[in-house]
């Protein structure tokens, strides 16, 4: 888990110093973009301006409005710039009076005689063309809309003071095309920006996903490796474990022949050939472990099991004080698979309640038909799972137990699922100790 936490750790850090790099970057590309475009169209607008005033009459355009001679130069000279208007793509081109009202414009809402309002907005630039400095002002917005103008003065000169003085000043505003690229500009770097962070956020749930792939192949080479050496393990005993087991085998029969002629009834008997059957049949479940091989399965009751089982550990329990409390009626319920190695998985989860019960205490069986399964669940006071994964507590080999081998719940759980049920170990929901649960299907819906 401390791994898995240090490379999400990387992996938000690197997407961080990426997505941050890229955004810095898509920012410098739109700030430097549009100040280069600025930059260019301010330019161009203040070279229309400049070249119109220098072919300005500015002698004809100061003279008063009856002045026919005058009036048909602004006639002509206003048709020139609306014809360049046009061809040069501007949205405006004005000549102005030096207290600001209009002389004539391309722009329809600008009427002869009344005073440019739109001048107040390039007050610095207006008062340096008004100083004879042609100049072109900073974008900016109005009313949700950019602008830009350049202004240039039409000066003549005094004779009697010697020196040029301006009559008129031309504006040349941008169009909004330039405008809408600025806008569209700055929209291509948000999209980009979204594109980059989604292909990041796809790309990290790709790598997500093949490191879990890659988790799991580890998993399952490791789960195969513990199944190989407890299979080298089990073959090398299994032919010496079996020999002793035969002659107590032997010896338990002769023992019951010898009480039956004696006429004595002792139960205890019967567990000698009994225990050594089942001890077989572990030992056949361990070396078939590894190889996935069904056994023998037939209908058998699992209460009859339980209550069987109990029986046999109870004596035992009570020596190291822990209480088994078992239902009295235990409804019947018919599961196929082999009662044996069922017995086996309900002494393995019962031992593993002892075990975690050190000081006494309490185990709770019940089992419950729910439909077309039957639920057997072991309650114990325990210590719990203390704080370790579920999932680890059923892997070959893994154990928390000193004297453990890390096999018999990993062996109880290739049980239960060999009859299409499934086990789990949880720590108890409603207090201390832990809940282990065997869920089976009903043979034959229960018939």
């Amino acid at each position: 888990m401390t791994r898995k936490r240090h490379w999400f750790a990387w992996a938000f850090l690197a997407y961080a110093v990426i997505i941050a790099v890229v955004s810095f970057a898509l920012v410098n590309l739109y700030t430097a973009s549009r100040d280069r475009l600025d930059q260019a169209m301010g330019e161009r607008l203040l070279a229309v301006a400049v070249s119109l005033a220098a072919t300005a009459n500015g002698e004809l355009i100061q003279q008063p409005s009856h002045n026919h001679s005058a009036q048909a130069y602004l006639d002509i000279l206003e048709a020139d710039f609306i014809r360049l208007s046009q061809s040069q793509n501007l949205a405006e081109i004005s000549l102005m009076h030096p207290d600001s009202t209009v002389i004539f414009s391309t722009n329809r809402s600008l009427k002869k005689g009344q005073p440019n309002d739109f001048w107040a907005l390039d007050d610095g630039a207006v008062q340096a063309a008004l100083a004879g400095v042609p100049v072109s002002t900073d974008l900016y917005l109005n009313q949700g809309y950019y602008q830009k103008s350049a202004h240039a003065p039409i000066s003549v000169f005094d004779a009697d003071f010697g020196e040029e003085y301006v009559v008129a000043v031309i504006t040349v505003s941008g169009n909004a095309m330039f405008f809408d690229s600025l806008a569209q500009l700055k929209k291509g770097a948000v999209v980009t920006g979204v594109v980059v962070l989604l292909f990041l956020v796809l790309m990290g749930v790709f790598l997500y996903r093949i490191n879990q792939s890659f988790e799991r192949y580890q998993d399952s080479i490791h789960q195969q490796e513990n199944l190989a050496a407890m299979g080298r393990m089990t073959a090398g005993i299994a032919h010496e474990i079996r020999n002793p087991l035969s002659i107590i085998r032997g010896a338990g029969q002769h023992l019951q022949r010898v009480l039956v002629q004696a006429d004595i009834q002792d139960p205890v008997a019967d567990f000698i050939p009994e225990e050594v059957d089942r001890l077989d049949h572990i030992l056949t479940g361990y070396l078939s472990f590894g190889s996935r091989k069904d056994s023998p399965a037939e209908p058998f009751d699992l209460g009859l099991c339980l209550r069987r089982s109990v029986r046999m550990i109870h004596e035992e329990m009570q020596q190291t004080g822990v209480r088994i409390h078992v239902p009295t009626v235990l409804e019947p319920a018919l599961v196929l698979g082999n009662s044996l190695r069922m017995q086996q998985v309900i002494l393995n989860v019962l031992i593993n309640a002892r075990d975690a019960m050190p000081e006494g205490g309490d185990t709770h069986v019940a089992l419950t038909n729910e439909g077309s399964q039957v639920v057997l669940s072991i309650t114990d006071s325990g210590v719990g799972l203390t704080g370790v994964d579920s999932s680890r507590l059923f892997e070959p080999f893994w154990t928390s137990k000193e004297k453990g081998s890390g096999l018999g719940l990993a062996m109880s759980r290739r049980i239960v699922e060999d009859m299409n049920g499934r086990l789990t170990l949880n720590d108890r929901p409603d207090g201390p100790g832990a809940l282990a649960e065997i869920t089976l299907p009903v043979h034959g819906d229960g018939s």
